[in-house]
């Protein structure tokens, strides 16, 4: 199963429990509701702003629908972060998608400094 499917049944999950429709949250995130559906049912990926725009709607911590069980049967060559992340009880492709977010929050302060910068 792709991870678009597992972060998909799990905002489907929070969405029903808080009684949102798909047609509600669409709406919040400015798209139809079948391009919504695509992306709970895993058919769309999710961006990292779309990933974040939904767990502010639906008020939860990305962390919810970016954990996986461990794997028991995954046998790959191990980069330095996967033995890393594999230490951590992290999975290596949501270790990449932290790094993602990392990087995106650091040119946001990049960015951000340069404007109060500029206002002094």
């Amino acid at each position: 199963m792709r991870y678009s499917d597992k972060i998909g049944r799990e905002i489907r999950s929070v969405r029903e429990a808080k009684g949102y429709s798909q047609e509600y949250l669409a709406e919040m995130l400015d798209m139809s509701q079948s391009s919504y559906a695509n992306l709970e049912s895993g058919k769309s990926t999710l961006s990292v702003d779309r990933l974040l725009s939904i767990t502010e709607i639906l008020e939860i911590d990305v962390h919810r629908l970016l954990h996986f069980p461990k794997r028991t049967t995954k046998t790959v060559a191990a980069s330095n972060n996967d033995v890393a992340s594999k230490q951590a009880g992290i999975d290596p492709k949501v270790l990449s998608v932290y790094d993602q977010l990392i990087t995106e929050m650091r040119g946001e302060i990049a960015f951000l400094r340069e404007l109060l910068r500029g206002q002094k």
